[in-house]
């Protein structure tokens, strides 16, 4: 819709379409339009040349710009390159289906022919960088590695016991009979001196008579004057002094005899020393003998505590070093003591050292047999290297700490330790100064990346999979027979029949596979009826012949394509060892080899063989999605 204006020019609504041009002005409704006029020649080659020209310039150029561009890109980002390896930006490739194949140029892995694709640089770097949510949400913890002194304490337990120098066993020389029990129970303290028993000996009564007749006949001598003769009489009175003596008789009691002046039925033998009865053989009425202890007693005014600890910690205990000895029954009470033995062999089973510690006892509280935790107090050392004994890795071969730089980095490094401390610190001799921090908790899962970047450095100093040599096995050797050729011809139908299942698999089809197992079957059940000469035996020694004709019905049977592959690798195992037995017959007129496939497993996980003409790969497990994939290739022995 339009209107005029003022001026007389045509005003048009928002929306409405420019003014008709005069050609559409002069057109007539239903009349065909005007053919537009061609371009010229000029203007056409001008175009042509404009195009050409930027062709030109893309193509000699644009790489150059482009590169510069991405490295001006990655100087501020901060970005390696995809796949740029450490080393003068070499670019690395790998396979997914076989991480250990690493290439320095795009290809197909070596071993499934699957397109290469780039590795990650970062990942042959010694530098591990997890994702700070993870390191949250497992729990990841750091430490400051600082200076510290260590006392060289250690804590060990203990048992207490006696003090075997104050053990004392009262026995006796002499054979009587016990008249009267003054101490009858175990455990009675006794004091020095106090009665034990009463003792009837005829031995000892006749030497108390012994020594009175010798006294009385001493003093008769002496009144006489005789000098001689007062000698004699002295001479024997010692003598039967000396023997009471050597029966334990003390002074006390031959001044009590001479005072009575007669000797006693029963001698009292009293207690040699103070402290408590720990064994006891006497009973009241009993016949004695030379030599049988009455009783054991022990002095428990001081104890022995007998602790132990690991050969490593050997060199810190020195004899006369103060201990302390804690109870749990005597809580908040530390006993001081002191190292007073360290036993010069090492237990066998334990694989520790006894030490020997005295402590004084008292007040009794010490009773043998106790438990008890011993700390060894050693002297300040100088300032060193300390951090949580947690921070350390031990695998009996190496000792790894992880160093933390913030934003989820860390660098595995190696330490030697040292000492351990009373607090659970231990001493780092190198590979961490002080002021580095320390992954103290979850380090595992930062350790088990770790390991997979150190591998994956390693594969970069070895030789490249595509251009090493992968071991083979060894060449079968000719065949131990010669088969008649009836049974030639057998093994050959055979064989045709299994060609013919290897190329369908490979074509990844199963069209007239049970006719050709089929084929198998009754090929090898022919072979087997056949006799071998000079090994009438060999059929049933051989027995891989008769599973091949089970194999190969099993692989008629399969109904899909998957399970027809899985009954031909159980076909192909057995058929193979049937083969390096008998050869391939030189008529059959063709060379034939094993292949093995690393990919599809057989019933231990370790690949699968089948065997084809010698020549190009077609692998019969994956067909045309994997038609190379093998890692070896082995011909079979051609016999007559």
């Amino acid at each position: 819709m339009s209107s005029t204006n003022d001026d007389g020019s045509e005003a048009r609504n928002v929306g409405e379409g420019p003014p008709p041009s005069e050609d559409a002005k002069e057109s007539i409704p239903g009349e065909p339009k005007p053919i537009p006029r061609a371009i010229s020649a000029k203007r056409l080659a001008v175009v042509i040349g404009g195009i050409i020209l930027t062709l030109y310039l893309g193509a000699t150029i644009g790489p150059p710009i482009g590169r510069g561009l991405h490295r001006a890109w990655s100087a501020v980002a901060g970005s390696k390159g995809e796949a740029t390896g450490e080393a003068g930006g070499q670019h690395y490739y790998t396979c997914s289906m076989h991480p250990w194949v690493i290439e320095p140029k795009p290809g197909n892995c070596p071993i499934c022919g699957m397109k290469l694709v780039p590795l990650d640089p970062a990942k042959f770097s010694g530098e591990v960088t997890i994702d700070p949510v993870v390191l949250q949400n497992i729990g990841v913890r750091v430490e400051k590695v600082a200076l510290g002194s260590e006392t060289g304490s250690i804590r060990t337990v203990g048992t207490v016991t006696y003090d075997e120098t104050r053990l004392v066993d009262v026995n006796l020389k002499v054979s009587g009979w016990i008249e009267k029990l003054r101490v009858n129970s175990m455990g009675a303290p006794v004091k020095r001196g106090q009665p034990l028993f009463d003792l009837y000996s005829p031995d000892l009564y006749s030497a108390e008579e012994e020594y009175l007749l010798a006294r009385r006949a001493s003093q008769r001598v002496g009144s006489g004057g005789g000098s001689s003769s007062a000698g004699l009489g002295n001479d024997l009175l010692e003598a039967a002094r000396t023997k009471l003596s050597f029966f334990d008789i003390n002074n006390a009691q031959i001044a009590a005899l001479e005072a009575r002046g007669k000797p006693l039925k029963n001698m009292t033998i009293s207690s040699p020393q103070s402290g408590v009865v720990i064994e006891k053989q006497a009973f009241e009425g009993m016949k004695v003998t030379p030599g049988m202890t009455m009783y054991r007693i022990a002095d428990l005014s001081r104890v022995w505590v007998m602790a132990t600890v690991y050969e490593y910690q050997s060199q810190q205990i020195k004899v006369g070093q103060p201990a302390t000895m804690t109870l749990s029954y005597l809580p908040g009470e530390q006993l001081a003591g002191k190292v007073v033995y360290i036993y010069p062999y090492l237990d066998e089973h334990t694989r520790q050292i006894n030490v020997r510690l005295e402590f004084p006892n008292p007040h009794l509280n010490l009773k043998p047999g106790m438990y008890a935790t011993v700390l060894f107090q050693g002297t300040e050392t100088p300032k060193r290297v300390l951090v949580s004994r947690s921070a350390v890795i031990d695998t009996g071969e190496r000792q790894v700490a992880f160093v933390a730089f913030g934003g989820g980095r860390f660098e595995p490094r190696t330490v030697h330790m040292g000492a351990e401390t009373e607090d659970g610190k231990v001493e780092i001799l190198d590979g961490l100064k002080p002021g580095d921090l320390v992954v103290v908790s979850g380090q595992f899962l930062i350790d088990s990346e770790a390991r997979m970047r150190e591998a994956l450095a390693h594969m970069m100093k070895g030789t490249p999979v595509g251009e090493a040599t992968a071991p083979k096995p060894a060449l079968a050797g000719p065949a131990s027979i010669v088969l008649p050729a009836a049974a030639n011809a057998a093994l050959g139908v055979a064989l045709d029949g299994y060609l013919a299942v290897g190329q369908a698999l490979a074509s990844d089809t199963t069209t007239n596979m049970g006719v050709s197992a089929r084929k198998i079957a009754d090929a090898i059940d022919a072979l087997v009826a056949m006799a071998i000469p000079n090994q009438p035996h060999y059929w049933h020694d051989h027995a891989e012949a008769a599973s091949v004709k089970q194999k190969a019905l099993d692989l008629a049977a399969a109904s899909t394509l998957d399970d027809a592959r899985r009954a031909y690798a159980l076909l192909s195992t057995v058929l193979s060892k049937l083969l390096h037995g008998t050869g391939v017959p030189r008529s059959y007129g063709q060379k034939l080899e094993d292949a093995h496939c690393p990919m599809y497993p057989d019933s231990k996980g370790q690949g699968s063989v089948w065997i084809q003409a010698a020549g190009a790969i077609r692998n019969p497990y994956f067909g045309k999605a994997m038609l190379t994939c093998t890692d070896w290739q082995r011909p079979y022995p051609v016999v007559q």
